[in-house]
This record gives C-alpha cells, structure tokens and sequence, in this order.
C-alpha cells in the first residue's frame, strides 16, 4: 500500500488518482474502493464535488441508445445502478411515466433504441386524459403518433456523486483535493506525476482522468481531438408551471427535446438541442435568443399552453464524441485511462464508463 509523504519536498503518492469528481469520478473512485478497501485515492477537482454538468443535468434516464454501442452501455448503466441502489440503500432514482410523441413512421425505429428490449404502444384513453390535461393544448400532425413505455427514472446526479464520494474519504487515507486543474500528466520514475495550474504536484500508480467537458482543456486533449472529441452547449430551460400529481414526461422524439417534471422545484425542466458547438466550459455561458427561440417553437408547436411560463433554466457545456458513445481509453500507457464523452448522457451512461476505466486499469477483460 502506498504511503504519502509530507516534509520532504516529495510529492504525496496515492494507488489511485481520479481528475475529476462529477458522476464518472466519483464512481470510478467508489468502485475503486470497493475491489480493494486498502486502495488509497486521491479525488482532484478544479471545482467542488458534482459540480458543473453533474450539478446541472437533469438526471433522466431513459435506457435507449441509437447505436449496439450505446444501447449496450444504457443497460449495464441500468443493471449498476440497480446494485448501487442495493449497495447504498439509495441511490437517488425514482420511477417517472413516459410519453413519447413521434412521427409514426418512426415508430420502429424508437422501439430499436430501446436497450431494455421494451416496446412503445399506444396511449390508452386514460393516459391521453391526463396528457391533456398536464400538457395545456397538447397537439400533433396526423403522421404523429403518442405513445407510451414502461416507466424509466430520474436521478439526483449531484447528490450520488456526494453519496459516492463521502463513501471513499469516510475510509483512511482517501482525499479529495479541490482547487487543484490538472494541467499535465507526466511519468516519473515509474508512478504517475499529475501536475496542477499552480505548480502542485501528486503521484499515483495508476490515474483515471474524468474531466467532462474540460476534456479539450486540460491532459486528454490531444487524446481526445484525436478521437474526434468537441464540446458543445447543453440547454434546458424551465416551465413555471408545477407538475400534477402523476405528471409523466414527455420526450418530443423527433426534435430531441423533452419536457421532465421537476417536482421538488415545482417546475417542468424542458431540454432542447442546442446548436452551438464548441463553446468550452470556461467560456461565460447563457441562455441567449436563438435558444429561446427554439423552446418557443417547439412549445407553439406541442405544448403551446406552457409558452407564457417559460423562464430561466440551465446551461452547460458537455463533450460529445462520435456516435454519442463514450471514450475510455488508455492514455500513453496502460496506468493512465481517460473516461470522457458523456454527450449529453453522462450520468445515464458514468456506471459503465466508469466501471470500464477501472476493468482497463487493473487488466480485467472489458464487459
């Protein structure tokens, strides 16, 4: 087991470090510690725990996915999440009712997404009662159909990632050191030296490196260009209107939108696709016009008796890779791996990535 040093003018030296302390970190350095309780990890951030798109995501888990890659993911994600619920006796899921409103040609193409082997079917008179009534002048073409799923969930990223990290520092040795970006990842004399803006230094035997969307900013950006990473702008604006009881969400399929009760907020979290790329994280970042512009139509078009209520909400950058599916990779050796790529679903998808990077480090075969 490895020993820090302090007075010396060495480097503190940990088994494991994690960049990163949003939900793929987190994990990552949960799961760590469950395989070997007398590993020692050290968790850096630059910020503070679950924050940045971990804080603000809207924790929907839908368990689709538009390629084998990504459907794959969806369900181990899924089956882990159902053995941290069992592990934690929580693990901040809760079930919600979905809707579906698609172009009925697409049909069997949303029913392929579908990484559970579920099946959408028509609402029933019931189910439709209640649409029009939590959805004010709900209204779709003749070529769409609604339709409905088995329930699917909606997490509390931030508060799993808090969950998660208090379950690794309540152990000896463990630290999470905030304030500290990584801005290097260099090898010396066999350990792994992370390097920060302020010239602070640690060493590790291995590194998993879980930056998010600073994925094009910091160590992997190389790596992560390399694979065709970029950063994008992810907006979800709110609905002022408090969900009924029962209230499902509503996933506008064809525009990529979704409209998610946020019960606790009184509110509804309406997330849209925005069209802005390559708007890093440590740009000043906002909802502007052409956002809004895009929630206005697509409520005028569906849900227009949300569109005097819609005010404020979210916005965050997220780095998306080719095809949505997540990169976790070696990084100029086999004791360093980089887990990035949420794409708008990291923490539907961070079990699986993070479960991955740590089957690469300690050289068990990928699932």
């Amino acid at each position: 087991m490895s020993e820090r040093t302090t007075g010396t003018g060495e480097a503190p030296h940990y088994d494991l470090a994690v960049v990163g302390a949003g939900a793929v970190g987190a994990l990552a350095a949960y799961y760590a510690v469950r395989r070997d309780p007398g590993r020692r990890v050290a968790v850096i951030t630059h910020a503070g725990r679950g924050t940045g798109a971990t804080r603000l995501s809207a924790g929907f888990d839908t368990p689709t996915g538009h390629n084998p890659a990504q459907r794959a993911l969806a369900a181990r994600s899924t089956a882990l999440f159902d053995g941290l619920a069992t592990a934690l006796g929580d693990a901040g899921r809760a079930p919600v009712d979905v809707r579906w409103l698609v172009t009925r040609e697409n049909t069997a193409a949303l029913d392929a997404t579908m990484a559970d082997g579920g099946r959408t079917r028509p609402v029933t008179g019931e189910q439709r009662t209640l649409l029009d009534r939590t959805f004010p002048g709900l209204a779709h073409g003749d070529d769409q159909a609604l339709l409905a799923t088995a329930p699917m969930t909606v997490g509390r990223p931030q508060w799993l990632a808090d969950r998660l990290l208090d379950e690794v520092l309540g152990r000896p040795g463990n630290l999470l050191l905030e304030g500290l970006r990584v801005t290097d990842v260099r090898r010396a004399g066999g350990r792994v030296e992370l390097v920060a803006a302020d010239g602070s230094r640690i060493t590790a035997a291995k590194a998993v490196l879980a930056p998010g969307p600073w994925a094009l900013d910091g160590p992997v950006a190389a790596a992560a260009r390399a694979r065709g990473a970029r950063v994008k702008k992810v907006v979800a604006f709110h609905v002022m209107v408090p969900p009924p009881p029962g209230a499902p969400a509503l996933v506008l399929e064809d525009a990529d939108a979704f409209l998610l009760p946020d019960r606790p907020g009184g509110r509804w979290i309406f997330s849209i696709t925005s069209p802005d790329w390559d708007r890093g994280p440590g740009e000043p970042l906002a909802v502007d016009t052409r956002d809004r512009e895009l929630a206005l139509a697509l409520l005028a078009r569906h849900v227009p008796g949300f569109l005097p209520h819609l005010l404020g909400g979210r916005v965050f950058s997220d780095c998306f890779t080719p095809g949505h599916v997540p990169v976790v990779d070696t990084v100029g050796g086999a004791d360093v791996v980089m887990a990035i790529g949420g794409s708008g679903s990291g923490y539907r998808l961070a079990p699986a990535m993070a479960e991955d990077a740590l089957d690469l480090l300690d050289g068990r075969p990928r699932t």
